[in-house]
C-alpha cells in the first residue's frame, strides 16, 4: 500500500526537477493537535526559483489516501504560509496525520494529531461550524500575506463553482453557518466575500449562477462574449467577476509531465488513472458535467487516449482534445469519479 501511495505522489504532485537543497526549512504547524473543524496553518521556506510550484499533501493516519491536496507559489523570499480546515468527508479517522511537502525532488514531512468529533448532527460539510481562531495572532499574519481580498483569505472559498446565492440562504437559515461566517469575517458582510458587486448592467451579474457558469458561456458562446465585450470595454469577464483567471484553468500546467510520462510508458495505466480520479474529485481538473459514469467492465485504456495525452503535453493538441480523451474514460467507468 505505502509504495502504490509513493507512484500516486510521483503522479499527482510532480513539481519537476530543480536543484537541489530546494527545500530549506522544515514545516511548522500552529499547534500539534487538532479537532474537526479546526484551522491548520502551515508554513516553511524554499529556496526559492522562478515559476516553481511547491506541492503539499495531507494524509490519514495510514498513509493510504491523501485528505487534502494543494500546489502554490512561495513568496520572493521563499516563504509561504497557507491555511487549511481540518474537514470533510476524508477526513473520518482520529490518530496521526502526515503533511508532505514536495519542492523540486526534495521531500519534508511534519506529523500532527486529529481527533475526529464531527456532530452528524450539524449537517455542515464546508465550511464548519465555529472554531477558536479569533485572537490567533498567526492566523492574521497568514490571512494577510495570502491576500488582501476578502473573498480568498480562506483556501476553497468561496468556491467558483457555487452561485452567491447558497452561500446567501445557508447564512440566512443555518445558525451555526452565520456564526461561523461572522467570526471569521467580522469586518466584512457576506455579500463582500462571497457576492457579486453590481455593475451598469441591471441583474448583471446574477446571484442565481455561478462563476463559472459565465466564464463557461463567455469560453463557448460567441455571441456572449461579443456582447460581454461590448459592454464592459477595456474589462476582462475575470474583473467584472472579481475571480482570478487561475481559478478557471481546467487542467493545471503541471499534469503535462504526467501526460507525457504516461503517454511514453514511463508510469502506468493504474498510476495515471488513479491520479487523474483524484484530481477531477477535487475539482483541480474540470470536466464536463452532463455525463454519468458508467460501471467498469475492462480497465483497458484505448491507444488513442494515451496517444492524445502525450500530443497535448507536446503541444501538438489543445486542452480541450484532451478533456475529451478524459471524459471519454470518464463516461466508460475506466476513471471512477
Amino acid at each position: 500500500m505505502h509504495q502504490a501511495f509513493l507512484l500516486i505522489l510521483s503522479l499527482t504532485l510532480s513539481i519537476f526537477l530543480l536543484p537541489v537543497s530546494a527545500l530549506t526549512d522544515n514545516i511548522v504547524i500552529n499547534k500539534q493537535d487538532y479537532i474537526f473543524g479546526e484551522t491548520i496553518i502551515i508554513s516553511g521556506k524554499v529556496a526559492y526559483i522562478e515559476g516553481k510550484f511547491v506541492g503539499l499533501q495531507i494524509l490519514n493516519p495510514s498513509k493510504s489516501d491523501i485528505v487534502l491536496i494543494d500546489q502554490f507559489f512561495p513568496q520572493k523570499d521563499g516563504s509561504f504560509s497557507k491555511l487549511y480546515k481540518a474537514q470533510g468527508p476524508k477526513w473520518n479517522e482520529t490518530g496521526s496525520y502526515t503533511i508532505k511537502l514536495v519542492y523540486s525532488d526534495e521531500v519534508t514531512e511534519k506529523e500532527f494529531n486529529f481527533i475526529n468529533t464531527k456532530n452528524s448532527k450539524t449537517g455542515f460539510d464546508s465550511p464548519s461550524p465555529k472554531t477558536s481562531i479569533k485572537n490567533s495572532t498567526d492566523f492574521e499574519l497568514s490571512i494577510k500575506e495570502q491576500t488582501n481580498n476578502p473573498k480568498f483569505r480562506l483556501q476553497g472559498f468561496p468556491d467558483p463553482q457555487i452561485p452567491p446565492k447558497f452561500y446567501f440562504d445557508r447564512y440566512e437559515f443555518e445558525p451555526g453557518y452565520r456564526e461561523w461566517f461572522d467570526e471569521v469575517f467580522p469586518d466584512y458582510s457576506l455579500i463582500e466575500v462571497v457576492g457579486y458587486k453590481k455593475t451598469l448592467i441591471p441583474g448583471f451579474p446574477n446571484e442565481n449562477f455561478s462563476p463559472w457558469y459565465y466564464i463557461d458561456r463567455y469560453n463557448n458562446e460567441e455571441n456572449y462574449r461579443d456582447w460581454f465585450d461590448s459592454q464592459f470595454p477595456g474589462k476582462s469577464i475575470f474583473d467584472v467577476l472579481e475571480y482570478p483567471e487561475s481559478f478557471f484553468q481546467k487542467v493545471p500546467e503541471w499534469i503535462k509531465n504526467n501526460a507525457k510520462w504516461w503517454s511514453s510508458g514511463q508510469i502506468t495505466d493504474a498510476e495515471f488513472l488513479n491520479g487523474i480520479s483524484y484530481l477531477i474529485n477535487e475539482k483541480i481538473i474540470i470536466i464536463p458535467q452532463n455525463y454519468e459514469s458508467a460501471n467498469s467492465i475492462s480497465q483497458i485504456v484505448p491507444l488513442w487516449v494515451k496517444n492524445t495525452a502525450g500530443w497535448w503535453a507536446e503541444g501538438k493538441i489543445n486542452e480541450k482534445e484532451f478533456l475529451k480523451g478524459i471524459q471519454f474514460l470518464v463516461e466508460n467507468g475506466i476513471i471512477k469519479v
